[in-house]
C-alpha cells in the first residue's frame, strides 16, 4: 500500500512539475514573437517593408474581400491564399487589421445584382462570369475577384486576379497569389500617404506626351503626383520633384536646359533617361520597307559622358528578338503576311540579382543602342539590361531593310554578347559645367536661375536607358492605351511595366514596393487526368484509412492491456 501510495504521489508531483514548466514556458515565450515558415518558396513570409508598414499602423484597416461561396477551385485557392495573407497581416498588425469575406450576389435579385456589379466596376473591380461543371452539369456564377481596403476615411480597390492572355489559367492564378502581398501592402500604403511624391516629365524637346505613355502614367498615379515640366518655361527644376523622366526626346537640348538639368542633379535630384541617339522608329516603315538611320542632334553626349556613360551611335541586332509581320505573297488578291524575327527588336532577359531586375521576365525593346560605361570617380555603375550571347552592333549610317529579315541570319555575324542597354549610376556626380563659364557668365546664370552654382552633387542616382520606346504602350483604334509591354504582333506581354515601375520606385526610394512586387510562388500542379481517374480511390483512402488505423491501434492497445492486467 505504501509503495502504491508513493507511486501515486510521485506521479502527481511529476504532473504538477510538468504543468508548472508549461505555464512558465508560456509566460516566457509570450514576450517573444516569432513565426516560422517551412515552405520552400517562403510564401508565408512577409517582407520587412510590409512588416514595418503593419507595425506602424495608427488606426484600423478594414478589408472587404468579395470571394466567398461556391466557386471554381482556382477562385477557392485564391480566396484561401487571400485569407492566409490577411491572417499574416493580422499576426503583425493585431486588432488594427480586420477583414470580412462576402458573397456580393448571394440572395439578391437580378436588378440588385446588376446595380452591385455596376458599383464594383465604378470602383475599379472587374466582375467575371465563370462556368462550373460537375460531371455533365454546367452552371454559371458571377465572381468578383477583388477587395476594398478602408483606412483613414478613404478606400481603394484591390484587383486580386491578374490575367495575362499569353499565360495559362494556372500561371495567371499563381502570379495573382504571388502578388497578393504587394497589392494589399500598396493599397494600405496608398491610403496612409498624406502627400504624394512628385515626379516630373521633361518637355520641350519633342518628348512623348500623348497616350503612348498612358499606361505608365496610370500605373504611377496611385503613389506619385506627376506633371509636365517645360524646361524652356521653367526658371529651374524644383527640388520638390524627387525624380524627373526624359522620355524619347527628338530635338536638341540648349546649354541653358542642360544647365537646369545638371544643377537639378547637383541638388540631389534623380533622372530616368529614356533616350536614343538615332532616328530609327517603327513609324519610318509605315509606307516603305527600309530607311537609313541618322543621328539625333540631342546635344547630351558630353553631359552623359561626364556622369559616367556613353550612348553609342549604333543599333543592337539580336537573335533573341520579337517578330514582325512581313508581306510574303497574295492569296486570292488578299495580302498574306507572315511573322519573321526582327533582330532590331531585341528581348532582354535580365540575369543579375539587382533589386530592379530581380525576378523580371523578358523586356521588349525596339531600335536600341549600346551603352559604354566610362571612368567616373565615385560613381557606381550597374548594368541592368544587356543583349543576349548572340548579338551584334551596327553603326550609323545604316540601312534598315525589313526585306532582309526574310533571309536566314548568319550566326557567325552575331558574335557579340552582353551589349549594355540600361545602366544604373549611383554616387556623387561632377557638374558638366565646371570651368565651362567665365565668372561673369556663371553669375548671370546663377541670377537668372535663382540658385548658386554647385560643382558636385549630393549623393544621388540616375538610370540611363538607350531606348526611348521602352516605356511606351500600344494604342487601340479607339485611342485607348494598351497595357505597357503588350506586343500587337504576337499578343504577348513583356515585363516592361514592372521594369520601369521598379526603376521609378528605386530612384524615389520606395524599394519596399519592389520587394513585394518581385515575390514569386512556385507553381506545383496536380496531374488532372490522374485526379479524375483516382478520385474515388483517394477519397476512400482518406476517409477509411484513418478510421482503420485508429481501430487497429485500439484493438492492439486493449489486447496488450488485458494481457498485462490479467497476469497481475
Amino acid at each position: 500500500m505504501v509503495s502504491r501510495r508513493s507511486h501515486k504521489q510521485q506521479a502527481f508531483a511529476q504532473l504538477f512539475i510538468l504543468i508548472g514548466i508549461i505555464i512558465l514556458l508560456n509566460i516566457l515565450l509570450s514576450s517573444f514573437f516569432k513565426r516560422i515558415d517551412l515552405t520552400a518558396d517562403k510564401r508565408f513570409t512577409l517582407s520587412d517593408s510590409s512588416i514595418k508598414l503593419l507595425n506602424d499602423l495608427k488606426d484600423v484597416v478594414f478589408v472587404k474581400v468579395y470571394l466567398k461561396g461556391e466557386m471554381p477551385p482556382g477562385f477557392q485557392r485564391l480566396s484561401t491564399a487571400t485569407m492566409e495573407l490577411l491572417d499574416e497581416f493580422k499576426a503583425y498588425g493585431g486588432n488594427r487589421i480586420q477583414y470580412q469575406f462576402i458573397d456580393p450576389v448571394y440572395g439578391k435579385s437580378e436588378s440588385e445584382i446588376t446595380a452591385v456589379l455596376k458599383d464594383f466596376s465604378r470602383k475599379g473591380l472587374m466582375p467575371t462570369n465563370v462556368q462550373q461543371n460537375a460531371g455533365d452539369q454546367y452552371s454559371e456564377k458571377i465572381v468578383v475577384p477583388g477587395a476594398i481596403i478602408y483606412f483613414n476615411g478613404k478606400e481603394t480597390p484591390v484587383q486580386l486576379l491578374e490575367t495575362n492572355p499569353n499565360e495559362g489559367a494556372q500561371t495567371s492564378l499563381n502570379n495573382s497569389i504571388a502578388h497578393l502581398e504587394h497589392n494589399f501592402s500598396q493599397g494600405i500604403q496608398k491610403l496612409s500617404l498624406i502627400q504624394l511624391t512628385k515626379i516630373g516629365f521633361i518637355q520641350g524637346h519633342g518628348e512623348i506626351k500623348d497616350s503612348r505613355l498612358g499606361d505608365l502614367l496610370n500605373s504611377i498615379s496611385g503613389f506619385y503626383q506627376w506633371q509636365w515640366i517645360d524646361l524652356a518655361a521653367t526658371v529651374n527644376i524644383s527640388s520638390e520633384f524627387t525624380t524627373v523622366i526624359i522620355a524619347k526626346p527628338t530635338q536638341k537640348f540648349s546649354e541653358k536646359d542642360k544647365y537646369k538639368l545638371d544643377q537639378y542633379i547637383m541638388q540631389g535630384g534623380k533622372v530616368l533617361w529614356m533616350i536614343e541617339p538615332l532616328n530609327a522608329d517603327i513609324d519610318s516603315l509605315m509606307h516603305k520597307s527600309s530607311f537609313i538611320t541618322l543621328d539625333f542632334p540631342l546635344n547630351l553626349d558630353d553631359q552623359l559622358f561626364r556622369y559616367g556613360v556613353r550612348i553609342n551611335p549604333d543599333l543592337i541586332m539580336d537573335l533573341q528578338c520579337n517578330p514582325v509581320p512581313l508581306l510574303v505573297n497574295y492569296e486570292s488578291q488578299k495580302p498574306n503576311f507572315k511573322l519573321f524575327p526582327c533582330f532590331y527588336f531585341p528581348v532582354f532577359t535580365p540575369d543579375n540579382n539587382h533589386l530592379i531586375v530581380q525576378n523580371t521576365n523578358g523586356i521588349s525593346a525596339r531600335f536600341v543602342s549600346s551603352i559604354d560605361t566610362v571612368a567616373a570617380k565615385g560613381i557606381k555603375k550597374t548594368v541592368l539590361l544587356h543583349s543576349s550571347g548572340n548579338s551584334r552592333n551596327v553603326f550609323t549610317p545604316w540601312l534598315v531593310d525589313f526585306a532582309d529579315l526574310k533571309n536566314r541570319p548568319d550566326p557567325k555575324k552575331y558574335n557579340r554578347k552582353n551589349l549594355p542597354s540600361a545602366v544604373l549610376l549611383e554616387g556623387i556626380f561632377p557638374s558638366i559645367f565646371i570651368n565651362r563659364f567665365t565668372p561673369e557668365a556663371l553669375k548671370l546664370m546663377d541670377d537668372s536661375l535663382k540658385k548658386p552654382f554647385k560643382s558636385t552633387s549630393e549623393p544621388t542616382k540616375m538610370i540611363v536607358i538607350s531606348d526611348g520606346d521602352i516605356g511606351t504602350n500600344e494604342v487601340n483604334k479607339e485611342g485607348t492605351p494598351m497595357p505597357l509591354g503588350y506586343d500587337r504582333y504576337t499578343g504577348e506581354y513583356f515585363d516592361n511595366k514592372t521594369f520601369l515601375l521598379n526603376c521609378i520606385d528605386y530612384l524615389c526610394g520606395y524599394t519596399q514596393h519592389i520587394n513585394t512586387r518581385i515575390k514569386t510562388v512556385t507553381l506545383r500542379l496536380l496531374d488532372t487526368s490522374k485526379v479524375r481517374e483516382q478520385k474515388v480511390q483517394w477519397q476512400l483512402t482518406n476517409t477509411i484509412l484513418p478510421v482503420a488505423l485508429i481501430s487497429v491501434f485500439g484493438l492492439i492497445f486493449n489486447f496488450i492491456r488485458r494481457r498485462k492486467y490479467a497476469r497481475s
